[in-house]
């Protein structure tokens, strides 16, 4: 079983911002109560599947940047940076205001979260040793084998 935990929060947390957000444009709610015409549609459709994308890391806890698992798990950041790409065209390209937020932000949210989950491995790792190494000095049985 992955690892992943506190970062599948993250990573659902930001699932359902963007998935609301996506509610939001469609509804047309706040900023986007004077969107219309092809950017409403392609920001719902950018912050939808970037939201479904960051729900995907967090139901199979691998996130988007995995050593191992499905092929989404592995390369989905790939796919978030797409997609962040696109809702800066559309907002470029569009004649009214619109904002990729928050899309620009959680494409940096799948690195940040595997550097926190090998630092913490490691430093757990690290505990573990030298607990070992104190047991065996003292001659004990190490904590973590009783």
């Amino acid at each position: 079983m992955p690892k992943l935990k506190l970062g599948a929060v993250a990573y659902a947390l930001v699932a359902i911002g963007l998935l609301a957000s996506a509610v939001m444009v469609l509804r047309q709610v706040g900023p986007y109560a004077g969107v219309h015409g092809w950017p409403l549609v392609a920001t719902a459709v950018v912050d939808a599947l970037s939201g479904l994308l960051f729900a995907v890391g967090a139901v199979t806890r691998r996130g988007l940047i995995a050593d191992d698992g499905p092929w989404i798990c592995r390369s989905g950041w790939v796919l978030l940076v797409g997609l962040t790409a696109a809702g800066a065209l559309v907002a470029f390209l569009s004649d009214q205001e619109l904002s990729p937020w928050p899309t620009g932000p959680a494409v940096f949210l799948p690195h940040f979260i595997r550097r926190l989950q090998e630092s913490y491995y490691d430093g757990r790792s690290e505990g573990e040793r030298e607990l070992e190494i104190r047991a065996a000095v003292r001659g004990e049985e190490p904590p973590l084998a009783r």
